[in-house]
């Protein structure tokens, strides 16, 4: 999948955690708190991103993830794991 699609499956995903958001005001400079996240909300958002997109998100590198273009980031760096 390229950055370009991978992008619009992230926008569309956070757009669908946020009441009333519509997928054109969120880029991938768009923070978590830019949205109305605070750092409860922004966990939430990974472990249900983890679910939906079939990726696990590192302990450690969780902390640097700030906007979407973070999540697209890790996760093209981190693709999900191929199901057998």
């Amino acid at each position: 999948m390229d950055t370009t699609d991978l992008e619009a499956k992230v926008i569309a995903f956070i757009a669908s955690k946020v009441d009333n958001m519509d997928n054109s005001t969120i880029t991938a400079a768009s923070t978590f708190e830019s949205l109305g996240f605070d750092s409860m909300d922004t966990v939430q958002l990974l472990f249900d991103a983890e679910e939906a997109f079939g990726v696990t998100f590192d302990g450690d590198e969780v902390k640097t993830l700030r906007s979407v273009g973070d999540i697209v980031a890790y996760m093209k760096k981190h693709p999900p794991e191929a199901k057998s």
